[in-house]
Formats: C-alpha cells, sequence, structure tokens
C-alpha cells in the first residue's frame, strides 16, 4: 500500500515539474531581466494553478474522508479502542479534466512576428515587432488539467489588439494578429479515475462522551531531491447527550478532523472537517452492523513551491522560484457509511458526496 502512497504523490510533483511554459523578453539590461522574471513567474504561477487545482481538491476529499466509524456512546466511561489502516479515494469528474484562466506574457521575436499583418514591411515591420516584445500582454491559458486528456494540450491564446508605434516621428496605431501558442504540456494523469491516499488511524474513547483519532505515516523519503514525505492527522467526537441522557434513538456527535500533509519544502497540503454525525448500532457487541451518516463543512488548501526554470533571449538559463497555495473546492459535505463488527475485526466504509465525491475503506482491531 506504501508504494500506492508514494506513486500518487510522485505524480504530482512529475506534473508539476513538466510545467515549463515557454516566453520570452528583452534581456539586455538588469532592470528588464528582472522584469521579464517576474512577468514569467506570473504566468508560471498562473498556468500551474488552473493545470493542478483538481489534485488540490482531490487531496483535500481524501484528507477529510474515512475518519468516522462510529460515534461515541453518551457515557462518561468505557474502554474502546481501534487501530488499522484506511484507504481513500477522491473520484474526477468531466469539469476537473480542463481549465481556463488568464494572466499576462511578453512575446519574443518570432512570436511577435506573427503578430504583424503581412502589409507591414521593412524598418516598419522592425519597429513595430520591437514595440510588441517590450509590451506585456494579456493571453488566456486554457486546455487539459493534470487528469484531462494527453491529445490535448495547455495553449496560450492572444485574441488581438493594438500596439502604437513611433516611426520617424510619426505615432501610429497597428492591430495586431491573434495567435495561439501550445505549451507542449498535456493531460499527465490522463486515465486517473480518482486520486488514491491511505494511512495508519488509532481511535480512543471514551470519555464523558468523548474519542479521540489519530493519524499518521511513517516519515520517508520519495527520493533524494524531493525531501521527506510527512502526514499526521488528529481529531475529536463528542457525544453531548452523555450531559442529557440518551434520549434519543440514535448517538449523536459533534466533530473536529484536522490533518496536514507535506513531501518536502515542494508540497504541503491542510484540510480541516467541522461536522454533525449520528449513527445506531444493530446487534450484539462482538457482531453487529453500525449504520452512520453526517453532515459537515470542509477547508482544505495546497501550498506549492518550486523553482521554474526557462531561458532569456540570449539563451541563458534563469531559475525563477514559484510559490502559491490553492483552496480545495469541497465546502459541505454529507457522509454515508456503515461499519461491520466480527468479533474483533471492524470493516468500515463510506462515501461522501461533494463537489469532488470520495470513498474510503477502513479495516482495523477493535477492542
Amino acid at each position: 500500500m506504501r508504494n500506492c502512497f508514494r506513486s500518487s504523490y510522485r505524480y504530482v510533483l512529475m506534473a508539476l515539474a513538466i510545467v515549463t511554459f515557454q516566453g520570452a523578453a528583452t534581456a539586455q539590461t538588469t532592470a528588464q531581466k528582472d522584469e521579464f522574471v517576474s512577468t514569467m513567474a506570473k504566468l508560471a504561477e498562473s498556468a500551474a494553478k488552473g493545470y493542478v487545482a483538481p489534485i488540490v481538491s482531490g487531496f483535500g476529499a481524501d484528507l477529510n474522508s474515512g475518519w468516522i466509524h462510529s460515534v461515541p456512546n453518551p457515557v462518561k466511561g468505557s474502554v474502546d479502542l481501534e487501530f488499522g489502516i484506511v484507504g481513500m479515494g477522491a473520484f474526477f469528474s468531466a469539469f476537473s479534466k480542463s481549465f481556463s484562466n488568464g494572466g499576462t506574457f511578453k512575446f519574443n521575436y518570432d512570436e511577435a512576428d506573427l503578430l504583424i499583418p503581412r502589409s507591414y514591411t521593412g524598418a516598419f515591420r522592425d519597429s513595430i515587432r520591437s514595440e510588441i516584445m517590450k509590451l506585456p500582454f494579456t493571453v488566456t491559458i486554457s486546455g487539459p488539467t493534470i487528469v484531462g486528456s494527453k491529445n490535448d494540450s495547455v495553449r496560450i491564446a492572444f485574441s488581438g489588439g493594438t500596439v502604437k508605434v513611433n516611426y520617424q516621428g510619426l505615432s501610429d496605431s497597428v492591430g495586431l494578429n491573434p495567435l495561439v501558442i501550445s505549451t507542449g504540456v498535456t493531460g499527465f494523469l490522463e486515465n486517473a479515475k480518482a486520486v488514491p491516499m491511505g494511512a495508519f488511524q488509532f481511535s480512543a474513547g471514551t470519555l464523558f462522551g468523548t474519542a479521540v483519532s489519530f493519524r499518521f505515516l511513517p516519515t520517508s523519503n520519495l527520493n533524494g531531491k524531493l525531501g521527506k514525505t510527512s502526514y499526521v492527522g488528529f481529531g475529536i467526537q463528542h457525544n453531548p447527550m452523555v450531559w442529557f441522557g440518551n434520549s434519543i434513538p440514535v448517538n449523536l456527535s459533534l466533530a473536529f478532523f484536522t490533518q496536514t500533509l507535506k513531501i518536502g519544502t515542494v508540497f504541503k497540503s491542510t484540510a480541516t472537517d467541522f461536522g454533525v454525525y449520528a449513527s445506531k448500532r444493530f446487534g450484539p457487541g462482538t457482531l453487529n452492523v453500525t449504520p452512520f451518516a453526517g453532515l459537515s463543512v470542509e477547508i482544505s488548501k495546497m501550498t506549492i513551491s518550486y523553482d521554474f526554470e526557462t531561458t532569456d533571449l540570449r539563451n541563458q538559463p534563469v531559475t525563477i522560484p514559484v510559490s502559491f497555495t490553492l483552496k480545495g473546492e469541497n465546502t459541505v459535505c454529507l457522509t454515508l457509511g456503515v461499519s461491520l463488527k466480527l468479533l474483533l475485526f471492524n470493516i468500515s466504509t463510506e462515501y461522501d458526496i461533494a463537489k469532488y465525491n470520495s470513498a474510503s475503506l477502513g479495516i482495523g482491531i477493535i477492542i
């Protein structure tokens, strides 16, 4: 199972590494080079955000899934322990296959030449080209996300516009041709139906209607360049009926869960879940079935930091640090699940209904 976890994380980081959109600008002075670096950093960030957005929401849905196996009883004290493995998977739907957003872009010599109508020639054409290369233009960045089609590529599209040119003492506005530039970046995980994840989980209770849960993965290295991978989570459920007597036919809890996943300094994903849950056990202590349901509010985000490598017009390498934070798209989530206890073993499964649906399966030893 650990190999599966490592593989899914590696996919994310490999996808970020190939978001290398090529652009160019004049780089004759330090000020111009700084402007070039700033422009390219913004473009790389804008493209990367749209490209990896499904993974951000997918990991957020995973982290918030599979915590609940049952609701604690409304008792002041009892021994309830469980240790096992929980596997989660968030599913990708059609809307997660493509993205479109805006950004700014500076055209290089060849690209600028394509923007100029053929009717302009000679020295005047050279002047137009020079003006184009000085200016950042608003462009649309669109195409497949990381889980989109491998037969499509992310494109930088310019819808056209005008540029003012001063030539031989006269000022003129020149209309520019539209242009579409293909980056060659395609859907990296085209066949992925879900983003998988898993963790060890330990739960303990019950004290005054309260149970706590912990999740973790052993710290490990994906490879020498990415650094250490770590994952830890904590959750708590409280049954308020312990203070009022069990006057309702189901166990009811207020719950809070939070967790953090890190991969070196490149990748950090956090998720938090606040919810109300209910469950009811059917059967004796050694053989029983416990359906459960809940309604929760999810908050998740991912911070990504990496080096964007490109070249300037003189073909000199430029390394641009890019760092941004994206929020997961899941907000309200409906959870439906069931647990089956067979002697000391507990098998629990749930399905979470939100913008990114997810499912989980847990197998543990329960006392």
